[in-house]
């Protein structure tokens, strides 16, 4: 490496300078690609690397962020920044151990950050639990079911069911042969009650009483249990000539994150949920945003109205390490409780890995599996009723990405892996597929099609984390009535349709998160 000449240098302070303005604005890749082109000129500024780490922690690049840290580090040992955002990208990989070394370096120096002791506090809580899982030996074999064992009437009591005044649920306590509690059934589950309760409550900052939360929680979790881990749906076979031309519809979902006044803007934009038109939102409906449990509850509420039309697949997360870190379980415990949260949780292990729609489409969170002999009957044989593994078919299905290049590659989020165009068409060439859908990722317009269009990416939380300046997009299965040319599509069984942000209240993303990061 020969040392950069005095233009080089000036040259790549300006490109910092100018990536510092992106960052302010949010525009992440774009600075991304600024510090880039000054390490390009003068690799040897530490800080042009901790700031890019920066950068790739935003969009939660954390394996990238980790490099660029180790890269600063090296050149500067006393680069305070670096080690804060090494801690961060190190809680990003999951790695709390080491996240709480850097964080203490920290703090030795600066002892009164306050993102570092939050982050500190962060991972002795990971530590403590998985201390406390190995003590029990292992964490699942004595965990307590809270959504068959609930017991209402435990509710009763609560003043926020003492001063609801609102359309009322009736419920049955469901029992197993053992005359023992077997979860909640909710009898009048209407159209009626989901309008009152976004219309008169949520869209008025109000909440549900924890009694009805937890009833709806436990029926859904049931009807998700009963499902398998990959789901089948068709539309093939419906009859046009009674349901009408418009009438015969599946549409596929991204990311929602949260953003509840997005989700209400797709319904009433594209059709609500009944049976001529079924839903499948493609996980990752919590965390960052600051109505995860709006978000969550009524597309609870749509699966215990329509069981057969309203589908969801899991996403990472819907996992607890990623609600302990993106604000989902502090929002439960704000606006109703530490139980309500576990029930959540319990009910995220039982929600399927992945959606087969008319033998022709695969739809899962992540992406494909990196056993290259794979097919769908390894995704049906699944364990899915608990926390996910670091690495096999489960996690592929959560984390995985695509990328340009063949084959496998390392991903930058350092969870998961990459995936080349060859493997997708070889996973549907061996499983006689047409195309994979798949969400996980911002894509600007919304959606993407990639690997030569036999993949496609939807994401439908537009302007995500109110800072993207993204569209949302929405995916329709129409079997023969599809728009080919529009928006990238060219299948004429699909419609591809995309969507503008709406106003909501003036409240931030991860707005009830007691421990984020910054992320």
């Amino acid at each position: 490496m020969t040392d950069p000449t005095t233009a080089d240098k000036e040259a790549a302070l300006k490109f910092k300078d100018e990536g510092n303005v992106f960052i302010k604005q949010q525009n992440f890749p774009k600075a991304i690609e600024l510090y880039s082109k000054a390490i390009d000129l003068d690799p040897t500024i530490s800080i042009f690397y901790s700031n890019r780490a920066l950068a790739h922690i935003k969009m939660d690049n954390f394996q990238s962020a980790f490099n660029d840290c180790n890269s600063a580090i090296n050149l500067d040992k006393n680069n305070i920044k670096a080690y804060h955002r090494r801690g961060m990208s190190e809680v990003g990989l999951l790695e709390f151990r080491k996240a709480r070394a850097d964080f203490n370096i920290v703090l030795n120096v600066k002892p009164n950050d306050a993102t570092a002791k939050r982050g500190l506090a962060m991972c002795e809580r990971f530590i403590r639990e998985e201390r406390f899982k190995k003590a029990i030996g292992g964490g699942d074999s004595g965990k307590v079911n809270f959504c068959k064992t609930i017991d209402l009437s435990s509710f009763d009591a609560n003043s926020d069911l003492i001063k609801y005044d609102g359309m009322k649920l009736e419920f049955e306590e469901l029992k197993n042969e053992k005359n023992e509690n077997d979860g909640i059934q909710i009898k009048n589950m209407s159209q009626d009650f989901v309008s009152f309760m976004i219309n008169g409550l949520f869209l008025k900052g109000k909440q549900l009483p924890k009694k009805y939360v937890a009833a709806i929680i436990s029926h859904a979790e049931r009807l998700f249990r009963k499902e398998p881990t990959l789901v089948e749906i068709s539309n093939k076979d419906k009859d046009e000539r009674q349901l009408g031309v418009d009438d015969v519809k599946i549409s596929v979902c991204g990311d929602t994150h949260g953003q509840f006044y997005d989700v209400l803007n797709i319904f009433q934009k594209f059709g609500k949920v009944s049976p001529q038109h079924t839903y499948l939102f493609n996980g990752d409906f919590v965390d960052r945003g600051s109505w995860s449990c709006e978000v969550a509850i009524l597309f609870y509420c749509l699966k215990i109205l329509y069981p057969k039309n309203f589908y969801l697949n899991r996403g990472n997360h819907e996992t607890d390490n990623m609600n302990k870190m993106y604000g989902f379980e502090d929002e439960c415990k704000y606006k109703y409780s530490q139980r309500i949260f576990d029930m959540f949780s319990e009910s995220f292990e039982s929600l399927p890995l992945a959606t087969l729609i008319n033998d022709d489409y695969l739809v899962m969170h992540g992406g494909l599996p990196k056993d290259t002999e794979s097919t769908l009957d390894d995704i049906r044989s699944i364990d899915r009723f608990k926390q996910p593994p670091r690495e096999g078919l489960f996690m592929d299905l959560l984390w995985a990405d695509p990328q340009v290049a063949k084959g496998f590659g390392p991903s930058q989020r350092g969870l998961g892996y990459s995936f080349g165009p060859d493997i997708t068409a070889q996973y549907l060439e061996r499983n006689n597929l047409k195309k994979v859908f798949r969400s996980h990722e911002v894509r600007m317009n919304g959606v993407e099609f990639e690997h030569d269009k036999k993949l496609i990416t939807v994401f439908s939380a537009p302007n995500y984390c109110d800072s993207q300046g993204n569209k949302g997009a929405i995916i329709h299965v129409v079997p023969g009535k599809g728009k080919v040319g529009v928006n990238e599509n060219d299948d004429e069984d699909l419609c591809v349709e995309l969507f503008e942000h709406v106003t909501h209240p003036d409240v931030k993303p991860m707005a009830y998160s007691n421990g984020g990061l910054g992320f």
